[in-house]
């Protein structure tokens, strides 16, 4: 097992085609199904099922992906720690909701922009569980709105601090027939849509699980995949939604979507994870530091965590 038989077996894993692994690699196909052979009779098991459908993982192949990402991606940075003829200026990728990006961030990269003007900082979007993406080092930290979590029980090297409390609107077409409308449970949202950009973040998840828990069924679930997309569906009467305020404020006041007067049980909260080896990066703490005033700025709101999970030195920086 070799870097290179790696970097083949993730292009296709990620590309599902050996052909357009080859493609990105930059190799011939023949190379590249060599590679994925002899990473497999290495690890003496299967890794890929070739399909009509395209490349599929194995159950094998899932457990692999995960330590592949890192070994590649720690072989990569020390290549380039150590080829580097010039200091290299500091780097973060920074993985982020699109409603932390669009409506909390921009601010924050503009002010260290203007700064900080060599600092290199990339944003990703989050594709996956945050606490995941940062244990696999796909990126440095990552941002989010969701319910508190607790990333140490199922990953010990991932730090977390929460920002700020969010506030949650379910919002809806200013015609939807339970706008104006008392709410007594979660229950009385029975049989209405649902539209939400994915399934899979952390307050849409916590929603719907409240809504089974009150015994409520919606009539049906649609993931749009972008808030702007919820918000237009919304808008044109298709649906309604649970979105952070923030990020339906401009159309509340417009008029546009109007407010369900309902509340979910549960808070959510702008939130940090990091992996553990960045508590004395500076660029890291100042990202940090810098996060938190702007968010607080935004809104004219302070607010105080006694348990925010931070080290001491963050702490400092704060």
């Amino acid at each position: 097992m070799n870097i290179k038989h790696l970097s083949a077996f993730l292009a296709v894993a990620e590309s599902r085609s050996f052909t357009q692994a080859a493609q990105l690699l930059g190799l011939a196909q023949p190379t590249v199904t060599t590679r994925i052979k002899s990473l497999e009779q290495s690890l003496e098991t299967s890794l890929l099922d070739r399909t009509a459908g395209g490349a599929c993982l194995t159950p094998a192949g899932r457990r692999l992906q995960r330590y592949a990402r890192r070994i590649v991606h720690l072989s990569q940075l020390a290549k380039e720690s150590v080829s580097d003829s010039v200091e290299s200026p500091p780097s973060l990728v920074v993985g982020a909701g699109e409603c932390v990006t669009t409506y909390r961030l921009l601010p924050l990269i503009e002010h260290l922009h203007l700064r900080h003007p060599a600092l290199e900082l990339t944003l990703r979007a989050l594709d996956d569980d945050p606490v995941s993406l940062v244990r696999d080092e796909q990126v440095d930290c990552a941002f989010f709105i969701g319910p508190r979590t607790e990333p140490r029980a199922a990953a010990p090297t991932v730090n977390h601090r929460v920002l700020r409390p969010e506030r949650l609107a379910l919002v809806a077409h200013p015609a939807h027939p339970l706008t104006g409308v008392p709410i007594g449970s979660a229950r009385d949202l029975s049989g209405h849509t649902l539209a939400c950009a994915h399934r899979c973040n952390g307050y849409q998840r916590a929603f719907e699980e409240e809504l089974t828990a009150a015994g409520a069924q919606p009539g049906g679930v649609l993931g749009l995949g972008s808030v702007d997309a919820v918000k237009r569906s919304v808008g044109e009467g298709i649906g309604m939604a649970l979105l952070p305020e923030v990020t339906v404020a401009e159309e509340l006041r417009l008029g546009r979507l109007r407010r369900i007067a309902w509340r979910p049980a549960f808070k959510v909260y702008a939130q940090c994870v990091w992996r553990r080896g960045l508590d004395d990066d500076t660029l890291f703490r100042t990202v940090l530091t810098t996060a938190r005033q702007v968010m607080t700025e935004q809104d004219g709101y302070e607010d105080s965590h006694p348990d925010d999970r931070m080290q001491p030195a963050l702490r400092a920086a704060g």
